[in-house]
């Protein structure tokens, strides 16, 4: 799929590689997300009608999905696009997808610490651009 081709061999290697070292800190990750998220852009707290832990769970468990398939992107599109639907379903802004991604790279710079080079970080960027492009429709 054209979409994925901004990501190289390179970025889907460090993409896997850096989630392999946060995989057994899903509920850690996904507080330091959430956490930041709601003090960015606290009116995204009401969308959340749910335990926060579980959905960090849930949110991570789904990040696992993904990034385990970027090596054949055909078998995670139709969850891609189901998500993007409820996304859409529920009145994601562009910017709360902004806030989203600012988030994500925060917690991923919080639990890999030194690990999180310029060079991961650049390539989850553009992991997030890819997929958030996607869930909107882009």
């Amino acid at each position: 799929m054209a979409e994925w081709d901004i990501l190289t061999k390179d970025d889907i290697k460090r993409i896997q590689e850096s989630y392999g070292k946060i995989e057994g800190r899903h509920q850690e990750t996904g507080d330091y997300l959430y956490r930041h998220l709601f003090e960015c852009c606290p009116d995204v707290a009401d969308i959340f009608k749910v335990d926060m832990k579980e959905q960090s769970m849930t949110l991570m468990r789904m990040v696992k999905t993904v990034v385990e398939g970027l090596n054949n992107v055909d078998i995670i599109m139709p969850g891609i696009q189901k998500m993007g639907q409820r996304h859409n379903d529920i009145g994601i802004t562009p910017a709360q997808y902004g806030y989203f991604k600012e988030s994500l790279l925060y917690a991923l710079g919080k639990v890999l610490g030194k690990d999180f080079t310029p060079e991961i970080k650049e390539s989850w960027s553009k992991f997030y651009d890819v997929l958030s492009g996607l869930m909107k429709g882009n």
